[in-house]
């Protein structure tokens, strides 16, 4: 107990907790009543809950995130959260929101205390509780599937906090601490990869002896290279990797988007919970620079290292997602390199101690409210999913997918005519697989079998990797009648549940039923 006490006073400070904890459940308290989005979340919560169990770990470390198609995501402690939330609330979305919020609060915290240990502890309370407040990462904490992001954003900085005061003081439980979290980190979210390259740069600042630097380099080598090993098994099922080029042409295409997140950082009015690729403000993201511009000519820079070690972070955090393909700018990926900004304006302010505090107090305290205030407007976008899909196409009409949300939500209400509208249009804007299926089971339902038919051989000729086609296409060989092909179409459905290692829902094509 008294080593758990000693832990405790050494590294946590109570009243900055305290303060966090008050401004972020005042803010986020309202969305723990928040139904789900049904994007994302009920693929992998709602429709996951035989999946998500205990005697199914195995599958959870050796599947993608979503365990489908060419998902190249793998996040193992995002799947791990919502197994231990499904012995807690079932399919209740209160305690998952909850969650959310709990992770938010950590996570700043962990800011607080990574950055605690190279600013003024009182500057980095300000600055963490206008980032507790920041309207940009309002949907890591209000969807449900965001927390990704301020999951990886808590392990992150604790690696950093635990880093930092291993190599000052070389305690073995500071070692083991931020090679827990680092790993950690690495199984939330890819982009921790980058993680040792700021590890490098710390160590170089505090200048640190060679030796040093190279045992420790030594072992970020080898647990980078354990999980790629381990990120190349668990991709291994799937048929199809991109190249380079393929890569490349993701970053360039997605590279324009920078400039919605820079100008987040200061101007965060023009948030979307669907973004589209074609909304870009440059205005903003001129008027952002313009504010860096201002610190410079304002402030008087003392160490030029950590401002480059700031722009450093937010692009080199910023720029993996840029390899995804079909990008979606999602406002809450700039939760991680928010931090760098925090770095480069407190590096500003490290040094200059002319500043009237009550007037630097007032400008924060007017922006903490604005903050606030955009914050709980966005939030409510994310009460419940006719408010989410309908406000997405709202804010993104040029996008398929809202169209295709809406056309689920009038199929499920019985309005086929409205939802074959809804489909139409999406088709029209991306010819996409799963569009014709849909689309299929809305003209299965209107009686029209055939040209229910004709669209699942569409979605086929689309991707040859959605079962579900299969499985339906099944279904409609056997109400023709035509049971040859309807096992031929049955036992591809099974296939690609083999070459998954996914549960099948096991159709009896011979039964009478």
């Amino acid at each position: 107990m008294s080593k758990i006490k000693n832990f405790i006073t050494n590294h946590f400070n109570i009243t900055a907790f305290i303060l966090f904890a008050v401004l972020i459940f005042s803010l986020y308290g309202t969305s723990i009543s928040f139904d789900f989005s049904y994007y994302d979340d009920d693929v992998l919560i709602l429709a996951r809950q035989d999946y998500l169990s205990f005697s199914n770990i195995k599958n959870i470390f050796s599947n993608t995130v979503f365990g489908e198609g060419m998902d190249k995501f793998c996040r193992p402690v995002l799947n791990l959260t919502f197994l231990c939330e499904k012995y807690l609330y079932g399919i209740k979305p209160f305690g998952y929101h909850l969650t959310n919020v709990i992770i938010h609060l950590f996570s700043v915290f962990s800011i607080y205390l990574f950055l605690s240990l190279l600013y003024d502890k009182k500057k980095i309370l300000i600055f963490c509780l206008l980032f507790a407040c920041h309207p940009a990462i309002v949907q890591a904490v209000a969807w449900v599937p965001g927390r990704n992001d301020s999951l990886l954003t808590l392990f992150l900085c604790l690696s950093f906090y635990f880093f930092i005061k291993y190599i000052d003081t070389n305690k073995t439980g500071c070692l083991f601490g931020y090679l827990i979290c680092f790993v950690l980190s690495l199984f939330t979210k890819e982009t921790a990869i980058f993680i040792p390259v700021f590890y490098f740069l710390l160590m170089l600042y505090k200048k640190k002896e060679t030796k040093r630097i190279v045992v420790c380099a030594t072992i970020w080598i080898l647990i980078a290279a354990a999980y790629l090993l381990y990120r190349k098994y668990v991709l291994s099922y799937q048929p199809y990797s991109l190249t380079f080029k393929e890569l490349l042409n993701n970053f360039i295409k997605a590279f324009p988007t920078t400039t919605k997140y820079v100008a987040n950082i200061f101007f965060p009015i023009k948030l979307s919970v669907f973004p589209s690729m074609l909304k870009i403000d440059y205005l903003l993201s001129i008027a952002s620079v313009l504010v860096f511009v201002l610190f410079f000519l304002k402030f008087k820079l003392q160490n030029l290292k950590f401002v480059l070690f700031g722009f450093i972070w937010f692009f080199l955090f910023l720029f993996p997602t840029f390899l995804v393909t079909n990008y979606q700018p999602y406002d809450h990926r700039i939760y991680l390199p928010l931090i760098g900004a925090l770095i480069i304006v407190l590096e500003f302010l490290k040094e200059y101690n002319e500043i009237n505090f009550k007037k630097f107090i007032s400008l924060v305290l007017c922006v903490l409210l604005c903050f606030s205030a955009i914050t709980v407007f966005y939030e409510n976008k994310f009460k419940n999913k006719e408010v989410f899909w309908l406000t997405a196409l709202e804010m993104s009409p040029e996008s398929d997918i809202p169209h295709s949300m809406i056309g689920r939500f009038l199929y499920e209400n019985g309005f086929y005519k409205e939802a074959e509208k809804q489909y139409l249009k999406a088709i029209s804007i991306k010819e996409y697989s799963k569009h014709y299926g849909n689309l299929a089971g809305v003209y299965a339902k209107m009686g029209d079998i055939d040209k229910a038919e004709e669209m699942l051989l569409k979605s086929l000729s689309l991707s040859t990797d959605n079962p579900d086609t299969y499985y339906n296409l099944a279904l409609i060989y056997k109400y023709k009648g035509n049971k040859e092909k309807a096992r031929e179409m049955k036992d591809k459905y099974i296939n690609i549940f083999k070459r998954t290692n996914k549960v099948s829902k096991m159709y009896d094509i011979d039964s009478e039923e």
